[in-house]
């Protein structure tokens, strides 16, 4: 019910590391930067006009669809209006990786503009900390409540929308 891409939370990936992911081939975007601007900007627009809005809101109250599911819908209709039906699936993928391509366009997406998260300082072999935690089905907790502390543990994270 849910989608991430592969620059999702990442204020620091790069062009280049999407390049590494093999997930594009090209070693820069097909789409020019004077055109993905003006496809971040209605982006924009769709998010916040009053259709998009009550779709969003419809989604959240909904056990059978998501948010994701309307930014997805959303992005294809901006691929289709500026004509790169053709390349729909590369097409969304430089939509959605427009700040890494050209930096300078950081501020233009409402999801880069207003993103509170940020990179934070653990690196790999730290220990992470007792952090709260609420679980799948609500309820709340620390993070070491269930693990064994003589257990090796890896922990992988992110984000559950």
């Amino acid at each position: 019910m849910g989608m991430a891409h592969v620059t999702s939370g990442r204020t620091n990936f790069t062009y280049d590391d999407l390049i590494k992911s093999n997930i594009i081939q090209s070693s820069q975007s097909f789409i020019p930067k004077s055109l993905l601007k003006r496809m971040l900007i209605r982006e924009n627009e769709l998010r916040l006009s009053d259709e998009y809005q009550k779709r969003f809101s419809e989604a959240e109250q909904s056990s059978s669809s998501s948010w994701l599911n309307v930014v997805n819908e959303l992005q294809e209709q901006v691929v289709r209006e500026f004509h790169l039906d053709d390349e729909m699936d590369n097409a969304i993928l430089c939509l959605r990786c427009a700040t890494q391509i050209y930096p300078d366009l950081k501020d233009i997406p409402l999801y880069t503009k207003y993103n509170r998260a940020r990179d934070g300082d653990l690196q790999v072999g730290d220990v992470a900390p007792d952090v709260p935690i609420i679980q799948l089905d609500g309820q709340e907790g620390q993070l070491f409540d269930g693990l064994k502390s003589s257990s090796p543990t890896v922990l992988i994270s992110g984000s559950y929308s």
